[in-house]
């Protein structure tokens, strides 16, 4: 008999277990609070348009996270950011 509850005991602890690294492994990953939404609109700082965060070109210049529309922008504003310093 006890070793019936304790068999029954270990595979409850086995279930919840599996059930748990399945859910991790395959759920959602959490976003990263630094980064925006990609549904979320973005200013690209050269040209001043407005773009999704997922569609943006995201670059660190300076330390500080900035989006862009396009390669161009990008280049515009780090050869801008380079020359300024």
């Amino acid at each position: 008999m006890w070793r019936i509850i304790i068999i029954l005991v270990l595979l409850i602890i086995l279930f919840f277990m599996v059930r748990t690294s399945l859910r991790e492994f395959f759920g959602k990953k959490k976003p990263d609070p630094a980064l925006p939404a990609k549904d979320v609109m973005v200013q690209d700082p050269v040209c001043k348009s407005y773009i999704p965060a997922g569609d943006a070109i995201g670059e660190k210049v300076g330390g500080q996270q900035y989006y862009f529309c396009s390669d161009d922008c990008a280049g515009k504003f780090k050869s801008y950011m380079s020359g300024k310093g």
